[in-house]
């Protein structure tokens, strides 16, 4: 491939990056409805997807930070040109407040780019919003017009005993989860309503109220119908290969340096095999939820417009 882009992100220095919510109020354009924010990594065979589906969904932007030193992404997403931004980000960051590499690239996206739109979202590239009771995802986030964010809550899926990655699509292969959801939230957020962020899932609001899935204030505590209308189908593990090549890829969401002992499985082989032993292969893998079949045909027609057969990433 290309060498390596320009390391300028924009005309600003990445030093002076701040909130000033005055400034995106002033310099917002048209509302333009939903985005999505995602940092990547060697996420190459499962961006397509990934894309194509919440295109379906209805969002209308994707700001894609490319963190990896020597492979541009930008020519991979040329086929998405009209409806991806791609800022190239890794070594952007040392000079930013904030915890980690994935936190501050969050920072510099509201800062630059989300403010133009009634909605943003900060996923990773294997999470996938999932509507049960709603088409798309702009009716789903008006219907709650008092609220400042929507925290979706996780189901968690296994490998499903995949070693190699699937060689069709993630929605389709891997069916099998955790039968109960994930405490743990990705949430979509006014823009002019943040106010910080310190966490990849959820954002410190200016003002107004955090809601979940149907409405109810945020509280983390789970409830028997808490994903019946929505959640985000967490795929953590793709295959046993694909779980034990995190160590050397890393991991934008703990910094090496000060990774809180819960976290530090992430960085050594030995503890991450122990890590799917005792998680993903033990309690991950035993409910079949077959809910994203219904997507399969529209996913592949798309995708197969892309034009990357023969190339192993469609």
């Amino acid at each position: 491939m290309s060498s390596r882009r320009p390391s300028t992100v924009s005309s600003c220095s990445p030093c002076a990056i701040t909130f000033d919510l005055q400034f995106m109020s002033r310099t917002s354009k048209k509302n333009r409805g939903v985005c999505l924010v995602a940092i990547v990594k060697d996420e190459e065979p499962f961006l397509d997807e990934w894309l194509v589906y919440h295109r379906m969904l209805g969002v209308d932007h994707f700001f894609i930070y490319d963190d990896h030193p020597a492979y541009p992404m930008e020519a991979f997403l040329k086929p998405h040109r009209e409806y991806v931004t791609v800022v190239p980000w890794f070594g952007q960051d040392a000079l930013l407040p904030g915890r980690t590499t994935q936190t501050k690239a969050y920072v510099h996206a509201v800062v630059r780019y989300v403010h133009q739109y009634s909605w943003v979202g900060f996923l990773d590239v294997d999470e996938f919003v999932v509507l049960r009771q709603d088409e798309r995802l702009h009716g789903f986030l008006d219907s709650f017009p008092d609220a400042a964010a929507v925290s979706l809550n996780w189901h968690v899926f296994g490998h499903c005993g995949y070693y190699d990655n699937p060689p069709g699509l993630i929605t389709a292969s891997l069916i099998r989860r955790m039968s109960q959801p994930s405490e743990q939230v990705k949430t979509f957020t006014r823009p002019g309503q943040i106010a910080g962020i310190s966490s990849p899932h959820y954002c410190e609001l200016e003002s107004g109220g955090r809601v979940d899935a149907n409405g109810r204030r945020f509280a983390t505590a789970l409830y028997p119908e808490r994903t019946q209308r929505a959640h985000i189908n967490h795929y953590q593990c793709r295959s046993f290969r694909n779980w034990m090549g995190r160590v050397e890829r890393g991991d934008v969401t703990v910094p090496p340096g000060a990774t809180p002992e819960h976290d530090r499985w992430r960085w050594d082989p030995e503890a991450c095999l122990r890590q799917f032993v005792m998680t993903v292969a033990k309690d991950k893998n035993e409910y079949v939820d077959e809910f994203m079949f219904r997507y399969q045909a529209d996913i592949l027609q798309q995708t197969a417009l892309l034009g990357r057969e023969g190339t192993g990433l469609h």
